[in-house]
């Protein structure tokens, strides 16, 4: 699993642009042309990565899925429960006495569920597990969170999965047996498209609701758009990282 990561790191950015650049360096050496092409890919595609405008053509292949316009309106339309899928940790935050909480993804993935519950009063379900050396999962610390930051009832608990396949597969055992078959699911828009999917192959009938939407540049003048900075380039690693995944899934589909 180690290597898997560190190869997976090697082919997303901004290592594969790195990769390429000194490729181009080594291979220049006998062909300059080739050479000089590879690193000026490298180096214009990380620049473009690290824009506002380029995480926005990379994201707007995966942000599919509209904002719910109206969360009153989601009982009514026979949605049974709302699933939280959890989205990574902190460890050891200083300003939390040292405990584990909810990194800023799963964070803000649980204020809007809070948001949803209080519109529709829908039982909530999270979901996350732990990984080799934690002591509590991911899902009891979004219960906590939920409980305590926000103030809302926790209905189910599902702390086994460690992906988000797993989120889904493992959610879908625990539901359907009391006949939860219809979730508003919870998460990033750009992480929407891969969860959906997944859920749907479970057996849920999906209604998105994203949060954290990466695309509108409305509010950006065309220089700032193409202004480079570590945040866009973080968006547009996440980005790559949601293709490959979807990708893998779309095979892993076929097969299970």
């Amino acid at each position: 699993m180690t290597f898997i990561a560190f190869l997976h790191a090697c082919l997303s950015p901004p290592a594969l642009q790195i990769l390429m650049v000194l490729l181009g360096l080594w291979v220049g050496r006998r062909r300059q042309v080739w050479g000089r092409a590879l690193i000026g890919l490298g180096l214009v595609s990380l620049w473009l990565m690290a824009t506002p405008q380029g995480a926005s053509w990379l994201l707007q292949g995966l942000e599919r899925y509209p904002a719910i316009s109206d969360p009153s309106t989601l009982r009514a339309e026979g949605w049974q429960a709302i699933v939280v899928i959890g989205g990574g940790r902190q460890y050891a935050a200083p300003e939390y006495e040292h405990r584990d909480v909810p990194n800023i993804w799963t964070a803000s993935r649980l204020r809007y569920a809070a948001h949803l519950y209080r519109h529709t009063g829908l039982p909530l379900a999270v979901s996350g597990g732990r990984r080799q050396g934690d002591v509590a999962s991911e899902a009891h610390l979004m219960h906590y969170s939920l409980v305590n930051d926000h103030v809302v009832n926790v209905y189910w608990v599902e702390e086994d999965s460690a992906t988000t396949w797993d989120n889904a597969i493992k959610t879908r055992a625990l539901l359907a047996p009391l006949g939860v078959n219809r979730v508003v699911l919870v998460t990033q828009a750009m992480h929407m498209t891969r969860a959906v999917a997944v859920f749907e192959h479970a057996g849920f009938k999906v209604k998105p609701a994203p949060v954290d939407f990466e695309i509108d540049l409305a509010h950006l003048s065309l220089l700032r758009r193409f202004m480079p900075s570590a945040e866009r380039l973080m968006a547009s690693g996440q980005a790559w990282h949601e293709y490959a995944g979807l990708a893998w899934y779309r095979v892993k589909m076929l097969f299970v």
